[in-house]
């Protein structure tokens, strides 16, 4: 990826990092390499990029026989946090921790504006 849009896709983390309740944010190939992430120091990057991808996976295989297998998102909740994986493209995935009480909807929102950045930045 060009050092133009890896700059650029690290001011967008760092614009949606800013919205309330978002802990942390990666976005991850769908090997678990890490691209660009915002997250806290206590977080292992490359473990959180690797075992969210590993998820992401597993529930797209669960889930192939279904009659619409494609995974737009996979939501897991936590005792204090909840993380959600959401689908950029075929090969990139945004991982996203948050506080438990967020308002699921704003941030879905918030997601899928980013999630639309991310691809015109690195369709150029």
């Amino acid at each position: 990826m060009k050092n133009l849009a890896t700059e650029n896709l690290n001011k967008e983390l760092e614009r949606l990092i800013n919205f309330s309740d978002i802990i942390g944010m990666a976005l991850v190939n769908r090997n678990g390499l890490l691209i660009s992430s915002r997250l806290p120091r206590d977080i292992d990057e490359r473990r959180f990029g690797a075992l969210a991808a590993a998820m992401f996976e597993a529930i797209e295989t669960a889930t192939s026989s279904l009659e619409s297998s494609q995974v737009r998102n996979l939501t897991i909740e936590y005792e204090n946090y909840q993380l959600i994986v959401v689908e950029v493209d075929e090969n990139i995935i945004l991982v996203s921790l948050f506080d438990l009480q967020v308002d699921l909807g704003l941030v879905f929102i918030e997601i899928e504006e980013f999630v639309n950045k991310v691809k015109n930045i690195i369709s150029k």
